[in-house]
């Protein structure tokens, strides 16, 4: 489809957050003529729920910096514009999402100390009392005061991961998740088939990306046995699967697996030893 030179494709710049970004993002889709996700799907290497993800009724509070700029580059392609137009524009839409991300990062200032005035007879109080506890300092021996750690253990892990109300249908397990995690990651993480290395179904190019919950497998590289199921945001392998698969847990930016945010952890398991369910496989020895 190929649309004028007038109007011009709806501009980025002037989103004060995250939510405008978005609405700008379905003024793009508009513009170019609202073609269906799979339209876009094949234009811009996105699945269709990476898509939905961008401008659906329930988008992720953040959109992915990878995912928006192939949707944009596949928005002006389908409204027919040039190719120097396309990278002028997608660059627009890139320096826009970087604006409102380094905001969105930036240290609050740090809030200045009030000086509370106290009575006067709370201060004469205070001055006596210390008075006294000198003189008696002074009369014994000064014993070492032992240090006292008032840090968080480590079992107090920060959530990393947040609760959201976004809907997604899994053709794999053929259900329909109701609330997703959002969760911070590593851009590029291999999506893999069953919660151990082997095929590669799937990238996650996004961060943050969403999750549906956790499950146990094989331990890797970060040292414990927890991988994270979500939908990659393109297919590499069995594409029948439709990129869902299993991340593990060291490319999440997390202080502890399973991350305290996420709570839900998969009722189905797959390709682990001793458990299966249908179409799973059995575990092959762990790589040395």
């Amino acid at each position: 489809m190929a649309v004028s030179d007038d109007p011009p494709p709806p501009a980025p710049e002037g989103a004060t957050g995250w939510p405008e970004f978005t609405e700008k993002l379905r003024e793009l889709h508009a513009w170019c003529g609202r073609p269906k996700y799979a339209t876009l799907s094949k234009n811009s290497g996105l699945a269709p729920s990476a898509i939905s993800n961008l401008i659906g009724r329930n988008p992720l509070s953040r959109p992915p910096e990878a995912a928006t700029l192939r949707f944009v580059e596949a928005c002006l392609t389908h409204g027919g514009r040039s190719p120097k137009t396309i990278q002028d524009q997608t660059r627009r839409w890139h320096a826009a999402w970087s604006a409102l991300a380094n905001r969105e990062t930036a240290p609050a200032p740090a809030p200045r100390p009030v000086r509370q005035r106290q009575p006067i007879g709370v201060v004469v109080l205070a001055v006596a009392f210390g008075l006294a506890g000198a003189l008696w300092g002074l009369t014994r021996s000064s014993a070492e005061v032992p240090f006292v750690n008032t840090a968080a253990p480590p079992g107090d892990a920060v959530p990393r991961c947040a609760p959201t109300s976004t809907t997604i249908t899994d053709a794999r397990q053929g259900q329909t998740w109701t609330g997703l995690y959002e969760c911070p990651n590593t851009p590029g993480a291999d999506v893999y088939e069953f919660p151990r290395t082997g095929v590669i179904v799937g990238q996650l190019e996004s961060n943050p990306s969403w999750f549906v919950c956790w499950a146990k497998g094989e331990r890797h590289q970060g040292g414990n046995d927890i991988w994270y199921y979500t939908q990659g945001d393109h297919s590499a392998g069995k594409r029948e699967l439709d990129a869902w698969g299993y991340v593990p847990g060291f490319m999440l930016d997390t202080d502890l697996d399973p991350d305290p945010g996420l709570t839900r952890q998969c009722g189905f398991i797959e390709g682990v030893r001793g458990e299966s369910s249908a179409g799973a496989q059995r575990v092959v020895g762990r790589r040395q």
